[in-house]
Order: structure tokens, then C-alpha cells, then sequence
């Protein structure tokens, strides 16, 4: 299979993120003597600057760490909780059935900063000053906007967006002005990088800057208050895991979907008979168990306080009896989306491995924008249910349901496979279909990432990219599905990111050409 982008391949280290100066930032620390979380964060914090409608310091984080001295695997949780004055019968008296897409009442805590913090503290070796660097850099001077920025600056959804929020315009100009190498220069968010790196963190959780975003957020008419910033702690988590093909992979758990990847993977691998990937049956069993997974997934993932696992959910019998009694019709509650996501995956010489996702949810999240902060807020408290007494259920202080679905592979006390991907309710759709391939297909990780895929996220609409034979879809159509063409390459089907290890000590990146994703090699 012809490939867009070469394997970068090293015995060192590499980093693979959704943009190449953040992937560069990445390589850059490791190169300094960084493990592979300085790596990561830097590069996170560099994305938040590069591609500002997908994430920020007004987004959230998930991020899982692997120790290669001890073994160990941590989920950093950097979501952020409802707002302390958001309660459901709130929302219900002002006569909304759910929780909005935009706008200020989509706000919830901005945790992505704390996580950073919180994620150098515990598993890094250098200061999230030294980490906000290149951030800064580009922040002041310029980042050169690309073909994928361009597109978006130039493009619809930023037009409509600039005439529901109108302050965009004020740092991110009109709609259709930004030509291709244009720099894109971020003052006050400049201004407000420099005052973390000089202050710290408790300048956003808070102190100054924090004032100066609840000011605006409560001017808006969101409910965001500084005691909710105050409040706000990263969680180091217990990662959920499964055994697939004699290895073990982990995923975040609630409230996280990362749930949704293991049952995926583990029905596929349990009713697998000789059909191979990118089989027409493949891809009839592929949907079948999706409906499975993402239906469990409702209905177990909400706050880590109140969401209950089963202790024999991610189990082979489990797994057999849910792919053998696979229902025919959706019905889950996902919501369609594009996958306004960034991420990023490290790998460092001694084995430690980072992967790592982070997003403002929808293109600049709530649209609500601090002025002197250069801050815009993110929209994931829409996620949140107003359905009474569901795990997900708006709750103060809550952690909203999350798509963000970051992912390692371990063989043997080491790590296969740090992989990542942006697309909200597609993350753990394009992650399965890489794994699978990539352990069943016979293919290397650039083939797997670039291989067509197909999404499903609610109704009976399938996305797919037309590099797939349509014959190879044709049941799925004969069963009721309408299947949606979403050209050769769709960023609709997230941009994955992953370093590959065949064998100790070497190690393959793959990056997507659907996203402007680059692989750095120490």
C-alpha cells in the first residue's frame, strides 16, 4: 500500500503531534535530555498556539503516562467540572432540554493548564516555564498560518462564528483575510503565558487571570465563578485495561470514552472469524458492535464519583456475549460532530511513552472569548445530561462526559503502541480500525493510519471515504444505513497520531496527512 508520509524510524526518541512546530518544540526537549512527558507537554502547550480554534487554555486535557522503570500506567485527568451555580433544574427553568452547543452555558472549568502543571510535576524532569517557551515564542512572533488554518480562518463555520461572537475578530481577524503564510499573532495571550510562566498556575486557578476571565464569562452570561477555578484539581486515575491478541492495551476511564475503545476492540477480536480488515464483513460487524460499545458507554461513563464500572465488563466472556447478542438498530445518544480536537504521542529513549489529547470540543469551543486574556472558553459542559439521575446527569462540580480517548499498547513491561486521535465520537472508531489493522492487517503503523476508514455517530448515516470500494458497504446500505461520501480524505476521520515499537529500543511514527500532523525523531 502507497503511503502519503514516510515511517520516520529512530532507536532514540520521537514525538508525533497535530502540528509540525509543536512536534519539533517535542523532539527539541527530548534532544535536551526531556523525557518523554516534558516532550509531550511542551508540544501540548505549543498546539494551544499553533491551532487556537481546536485548543487553548480555555480547553481541558487527558493525557496517559507510562513508566517504563516501574511499569506503571496514570491517566492525567485535566477535565474540569461544572460550574458550582450550574445545576440541572437551572437549566430546565429556562425551559432548555439540554445543555447548549455554544455559548456561555456550555462553559465548564478550564482544566488543561492544571494538567500540564500537574503532569511535569509527577512524571517530568523541567519547569512548565521551560515548557511554555516555544508557546510563548510563537504566541508573540507569529505562527505562519498553513493550508488546514487557512481553510478554517477563510471558511464558513468562522464566518458564522464571528457573527454569534464578534470578539473573535478582535485577535483572529474577519472571515476570509488570512492568506497562506500569514502570521498569526496572539498579544494577550502572550501577555498572559509570560504572567503563568512568571507566576505560576494560581494566576489562572485563581488570581489575576482568572478575574479577568470570570469577569468576562460572567458578562457573557455564563455561570463560571473564580471559587469554581480555585477549586479545580487534576486527577491521576487508575487507567481502565483489556488483553487483546497477547497484549494489554489501556484507555482513560470515565469519565473519559475510553471504555467505548476496549469493548470495540474486545468484541472484534471476540467474533472474529476469517474476515480480514477492510472486509464488507468487517466493516457490517464493525458498526453492529459500535452500537454495542457506545450504547455502554452511555449508559456507564459520567463523573468518576459516580460512574461504576463492572469488574467483569473487559473480559473475553464479556466481550463473546455482547458481540453474539449485537442489536441491529442505534441506540446510543451520540451527537454528530467534526472532531475539533488536537493531540499528541511521545516516546523518549528509555521507553517512557506519552499520549496525550486536549480540545476546546467544537471550533473555539463556546465561542466566548476573554479579550485581555486572549483566552477562549471551551463548550464540553454540553456533553453533560439533564436527563435525572443518568451518570452523566449536570451536576455542580461534575465532570462532564469527555470524548477525549488518548491510548497505549503494552507487550511484555514495554510499550508497543502510543497513539492518539482527534474526532470526538470517532476517536475510538479510527483507533480501533488503526490497531486492528495494524495487528491483524499485516500492515506498519503509516499504512494502518492511512488505510480508508468509515464513522458512525448517530441515526442511520455512515461516513465513509470514497477510497473504499462502495461494494465493500453495500450491506450496510441494504440494512437501512444512508452512506454519506466524504471524499478520498476527511478530516472527519480524525488525525491519528502514533509511534510504533516492533522491538525494544526501535521505534516508528506515523502522523496523519488528513490533519497537519508531522512525526520529529529525537
Amino acid at each position: 500500500m502507497w503511503v502519503h508520509r514516510p515511517i520516520v524510524i529512530t532507536r532514540r526518541g520521537i514525538v508525533v503531534a497535530g502540528h509540525h512546530l509543536a512536534a519539533e518544540a517535542g523532539a527539541t526537549v527530548l534532544r535536551e535530555g526531556g523525557n518523554a512527558m516534558d516532550a509531550a507537554v511542551t508540544a501540548a502547550a505549543a498546539l494551544s498556539v499553533a491551532i487556537p480554534h481546536m485548543n487553548g487554555l480555555g480547553g481541558d486535557a487527558f493525557g496517559l503516562w507510562f513508566d517504563q522503570t516501574s511499569g506503571e500506567v496514570v491517566c492525567i485527568n485535566g477535565s474540569g467540572g461544572a460550574p458550582m451555580k450550574a445545576t440541572r433544574e437551572y437549566y430546565l427553568s429556562l425551559g432548555l432540554q439540554e445543555v447548549p452547543l455554544r455559548g456561555p452555558l456550555s462553559i465548564s472549568v478550564p482544566g488543561i493548564l492544571r494538567s500540564w502543571n500537574t503532569a511535569l510535576e509527577r512524571f517530568g524532569t523541567i519547569s512548565l516555564k521551560t515548557a511554555l517557551s516555544p508557546a510563548i515564542d510563537w504566541a508573540e512572533n507569529g505562527v505562519p498560518i498553513d493550508r488546514p488554518l487557512q481553510n478554517f480562518f477563510n471558511g464558513p463555520i468562522y464566518g458564522d462564528l464571528c457573527e454569534r461572537f464578534p470578539s473573535l475578530v478582535k485577535i483572529f481577524q474577519s472571515p476570509g483575510l488570512r492568506p497562506l503564510g500569514d502570521l498569526l499573532r496572539q498579544p494577550a495571550l502572550t501577555k498572559t503565558l509570560r504572567e503563568i510562566a512568571h507566576s505560576g498556575i494560581s494566576s489562572l486557578y485563581g488570581g489575576e487571570i482568572g478575574r479577568a476571565v470570570v469577569k468576562d464569562v460572567t458578562r457573557a452570561g455564563g455561570l463560571l465563578t473564580l471559587e469554581d477555578l480555585a477549586f479545580h484539581t487534576t486527577e491521576l486515575q487508575t487507567p481502565l485495561s483489556m488483553e487483546y491478541k497477547g497484549v494489554q492495551v489501556f484507555a482513560a476511564p470515565p469519565n473519559s470514552q475510553g471504555l467505548a475503545l476496549l469493548l470495540l476492540l474486545g468484541m472484534l477480536d471476540a467474533s472474529r472469524g476469517s474476515e480480514a480488515p477492510l472486509s464488507r464483513e468487517f466493516f457490517q460487524r464493525f458498526i453492529e458492535l459500535k452500537h454495542v460499545a457506545f450504547r455502554l458507554r452511555d449508559q456507564l461513563v459520567g463523573d468518576p464519583r459516580v460512574a461504576r464500572i463492572p469488574e467483569n465488563l473487559l473480559t473475553p466472556a464479556s466481550f463473546a456475549e455482547f458481540a453474539n447478542n449485537a442489536p441491529q438498530t442505534d441506540k446510543e445518544r451520540g451527537k454528530a460532530g467534526g472532531g475539533d480536537t488536537t493531540c499528541v504521542v511521545a516516546m523518549d529513549e528509555a521507553g517512557n511513552a506519552v499520549s496525550w489529547v486536549q480540545s476546546l470540543f467544537e471550533e473555539f469551543g463556546s465561542g466566548v472569548l476573554s479579550e485581555s486574556t486572549g483566552i477562549v472558553l471551551h463548550n464540553r459542559l454540553h456533553l453533560a445530561s439533564l436527563e435525572e439521575g443518568h451518570p452523566n446527569m449536570l451536576t455542580p462540580k461534575h465532570r462532564p462526559f469527555h470524548t477525549l480517548c488518548p491510548a497505549l499498547v503494552l507487550d511484555n513491561g514495554r510499550c508497543r503502541l502510543a497513539i492518539a486521535t482527534p474526532g470526538d465520537h470517532g476517536q475510538p472508531q479510527s483507533l480501533a480500525q488503526v490497531i486492528t489493522l495494524l495487528w491483524d492487517g499485516g500492515m506498519d503503523i503509516q499504512q494502518a493510519i492511512e488505510a480508508p476508514r468509515i464513522r458512525h455517530d448517530s441515526g442511520r448515516e455512515i461516513l465513509y471515504e470514497n477510497r473504499l470500494d462502495a461494494q465493500l458497504l453495500a450491506p450496510l446500505g441494504r440494512s437501512g444505513y444512508k452512506l454519506r461520501d466524504v471524499g478520498p480524505w476527511s478530516r472527519l476521520m480524525g488525525g491519528v497520531n502514533a509511534i510504533y515499537s516492533p522491538q525494544k529500543g526501535l521505534r516508528m511514527g506515523g502522523a496523519d496527512p488528513r490533519r497537519a500532523s508531522y512525526a520529529i525523531a529525537q
